[in-house]
């Protein structure tokens, strides 16, 4: 196998391995809400009252999903600004930290009113 056709083969092997990430991630979310949906079905048959069933995301998700993605984005500004380059630095590694940091506001801003 030559060096060329090493080089082609990494990508192609990453964007597979993507790939069935996403499908099993879907995958897995079909099963919860069949799940979901046959546990509901049944109570109605018996007539048990059920709940709407609500967002499905817990305040902690967003804490969790905060603090991921402002990290992804300190190392994107930290990575960039080794190699001397601050401009991409600035533009390309504030994208995932203002997300991160949006989740995180938002946390705090859930916490503040379940408390009220």
């Amino acid at each position: 196998m030559t060096m060329a056709q090493l080089g082609i083969l990494i990508p192609l092997g990453s964007l597979v391995l993507v790939g069935f990430i996403i499908w099993m991630g879907v995958q897995k979310e079909m099963q919860a809400r069949s799940l979901l949906h046959k546990e509901i079905m049944s109570a109605i048959e018996k007539g048990v009252d059920v709940p709407l069933a609500g967002s499905g995301t817990a305040p902690l998700d967003y804490l969790r999903k905060g603090i991921i993605w402002a990290v992804i984005g300190l190392l994107i500004i930290i990575g960039f600004m080794f190699e001397g380059e601050f401009g991409a630095a600035g533009l390309l590694g504030s994208i995932p930290l203002a997300i991160g940091l949006g989740n995180i506001t938002y946390y705090k801003f859930t916490l503040n009113q379940e408390n009220q």
